[in-house]
């Protein structure tokens, strides 16, 4: 693990009978500590997130991950020392992992070489032979949760790992970190032992090559590479290659298991066909012929690597391994587990002294535990959820007025002009368009960003249109002329929303370095940064009195700003994954957020709570926009849709049918006559509300 860092004034010194030293980090469920347990021995100690501590399903999750870490065997797991969920302050001990994690490593020691990078990728699909084994997916392996210490690699965090057999696994919340994401993870959260192989793989592709292989900007840029376009291989030589390569396929079930890549990285190709596991499925139909192995697998598994191409290299992934050489005799608990590997298949049994000795190799240097995170804990008034939960509408379908195919790549924002006469999209060329509202064709392009726009904004007085982009630049245009007005840097990720306020004079940027960044909207000065997310920033906007400022970020929190000084006035708590937009009503009494959860929720502005939860979108929601009088909200989501909601009842009024893809954005006309959304089919549709 991490050094850790010096003991905040919130932290607190005593957890049960372990004394706090040190702080590493915070996440999804909860802080960790380095402390010392009675008896003077380092430890690694996760508190239960305050906000989540008074919460059964939080505390029911935190069992779950007890109960699974226990299962994976010693050898690739810091043991757990002690825990209790009986108290006000959950928590769980376990040992403490010396190390750094490898995207520190290659950040500051470079990339992987050859020989470096054989051995890396041994000593982690070991740690998957034996997670999976247990029944457990880790649901978040990454560069981060590979701990390069003295002794070898170590598989860490099982945070987000969920047993098999849980019935917390069919839940609708979706765990995981994009940029190694499988596609499957981005469809509605199902993920199993084939996820954690696309996982590894993108891992293994960063280590030889510094970048993730599909690259890290944007949620909808990475979805879109991920589902649709080739990794980037660079660096990567035989035999992980090709097993990047395999690992990489879109289709679950055409991936070898861990244990596949395993024999063959010690070069003795694949065992006897795998059993299959009852009750797992795929997203995705199986390739004819292919087994499907998206559960734990066994250590057996037909492997059919894919044909010779320009990409891939060689299909035969068989051949001598340089890991394999000079191996000592493992340690006794290698060797147990080596048994329950093998197991009693005649098959197997050539091998076993192979495998254990493999085994022996990174027994000591391939560990799993749950003690470590890399996100900080905000320290501002926090609101937990109480909701209400409305069900789905259930009335009929509404069929667009209008479809406009935009490009080849698809639009990400939308936004109507005050005057209502036009509107603009950002599009994934780095293009924005200009169209006029009446007869819906393209008036204008404006050309200037350099990679795909995720924001447009008109300014109160119609004059100036705003927009952000992956490039990580605000560009502001002179209308109706079009003419570029400046370039507002500072940003060092890419921008995800940009809002003006009521009286024009301020310009806000939400961007993935987790700032928000405001703005003299006339000079183009920055004028105040507004710091407390702890991950992507991807939503900003303005009450209509202009006296808060709204934000939403993957780090699960919808926060209020005071919109004078730039102080945080309150996080608002109960998404249980991203939330990518947020709105105001036109009254500013309430504020509308959409989460990866795929729930809306409605939160009251000055009571700073929560007043209902929207559910009825079956994936991500995305997109949320109030109608000018305020009694309507729209909705767009992952599932392809755009929904209805009565703001008062939270009663779902009506479903706009048509997108093929992910709704991305979504905006009212002037009048409230009309839905206008963009989706990732590269499209434009306009509904009719009336």
């Amino acid at each position: 693990m991490p050094s850790s860092s010096p003991l905040r004034p919130t932290d607190p010194r005593q957890v049960g009978p372990y004394r706090l030293t040190g702080y590493l980090g915070a996440g999804g469920q909860g802080t960790v500590y380095v402390g010392e347990s009675p008896e003077g021995q380092v430890v690694a100690i996760k508190v239960l997130h305050a906000r989540l501590s008074e919460e059964p399903q939080a505390r029911e999750r935190f069992l779950q991950e007890i109960a699974a870490t226990r299962q994976v065997r010693q050898f690739c797991t810091a043991r757990v020392l002690d825990a209790d969920t009986s108290g006000d302050q959950p928590y769980v001990v376990s040992q403490y992992v010396e190390g750094i994690s490898l995207s520190r490593l290659i950040a500051t020691q470079g990339v992987r070489d050859p020989d470096a990078l054989e051995r890396l990728a041994v000593a982690t699909v070991t740690a998957l032979v034996a997670i999976h084994q247990a029944g457990i997916v880790h649901r978040d392996f990454k560069p981060s949760n590979v701990v390069c210490g003295p002794d070898g690699p170590r598989v860490i965090d099982f945070g987000l790992a969920r047993a098999l057999d849980s019935t917390v696994a069919e839940s609708s919340e979706i765990l995981g970190t994009p940029a190694y994401m499988a596609p499957e993870q981005f469809s509605a959260g199902v993920v199993t032992a084939a996820s954690d192989m696309f996982s590894w793989a993108a891992t293994m592709a960063y280590a030889a090559s510094g970048r993730p292989p599909f690259g890290n900007d944007s949620i909808p840029a990475l979805f879109q590479r991920i589902l649709n376009e080739e990794p980037d291989l660079t660096g990567l030589t035989e035999p992980v290659r090709s097993l990047v390569v395999a690992c990489l396929d879109k289709n679950p079930a055409a991936r070898p298991t861990a244990t596949d890549v395993l024999f063959n990285l010690l070069g003795h190709g694949v065992p006897e066909p795998a059993r299959e596991t009852p009750g797992q499925e795929s997203l995705f139909p199986a390739r004819e012929g292919a087994a499907f192995r998206a559960a734990a697998p066994s250590l057996s598994g037909p492997f059919s690597p894919p044909g010779p191409s320009s990409q891939s290299g060689p299909a035969s992934l068989s051949g001598p391994s340089q890991a394999s050489g000079g191996i000592s005799l493992p340690d006794p608990g290698a060797a147990s587990v080596t048994e329950s590997l093998v197991g009693q298949r005649g098959g197997l049994r050539s091998r076993r002294g192979l495998l254990t000795a493999t085994l022996g190799l990174v027994a000591a240097g391939v560990v799993a535990t749950g003690a470590y995170f890399a996100l900080a804990t905000p320290a501002v008034p926090k609101v937990v959820a109480r909701p209400t939960v409305v069900p789905g509408p259930t009335t009929p379908v509404i069929e667009p007025e209008v479809t406009r195919t935009l490009s080849p790549d698809p639009a990400y924002a939308v936004a109507y002009s005050p005057d209502g006469k036009r509107f603009a999209t950002g599009g994934g060329n780095g293009t924005v368009q200009l169209w006029d509202a009446a007869t819906r064709r393209v008036t204008a392009t404006l050309d200037g960003h350099t990679k795909g726009v995720h924001a447009v904004a008109f300014s109160p007085d119609g004059k100036t249109l705003a927009t952000g982009g992956d490039d990580g630049t605000v560009r502001l245009w002179s209308l109706p002329s079009g003419t570029g007005k400046g370039t507002l840097t500072g940003h060092t990720g890419g921008v995800g929303a940009v809002a003006f306020s009521p009286d024009g004079k301020t310009l806000a940027s939400a961007s993935r370095d987790r700032t928000v960044r405001l703005w003299n909207a006339e000079t183009g000065d920055g004028t105040a940064i507004l710091g407390g997310h702890t991950d992507w920033v991807d939503s900003v906007a303005f009450s209509p009195d202009g006296t808060t400022i709204a934000t939403g970020s993957h780090d699960r929190t919808v926060r209020l700003w005071q919109a004078a000084t730039g102080e945080a006035a309150a996080v608002l708590s109960g998404h249980r994954y991203w939330v990518f937009s947020v709105a105001f009503s036109p009254d500013g009494k309430t504020l509308a957020s959409a989460s990866a959860d795929r729930t809306v929720r409605l939160w009251d502005v000055a009571a700073r709570k929560e007043r209902t939860v929207l559910a009825g979108h079956r994936g991500w929601a995305t997109a949320v926009a109030f109608s000018p009088d305020g009694k309507t909200l729209a909705s767009g989501g992952y599932d392809r849709k755009v929904r209805l909601w009565e703001v008062a009842s939270g009663r779902g009024t009506g479903e706009l049918d048509g997108p093929a893809d992910w709704v991305y954005s979504v905006a009212f006309s002037r009048d409230g006559a009309t839905v206008t959304g963009v989706a990732g089919d590269a499209t434009l549709r306009v509904w009719g509300t009336r």
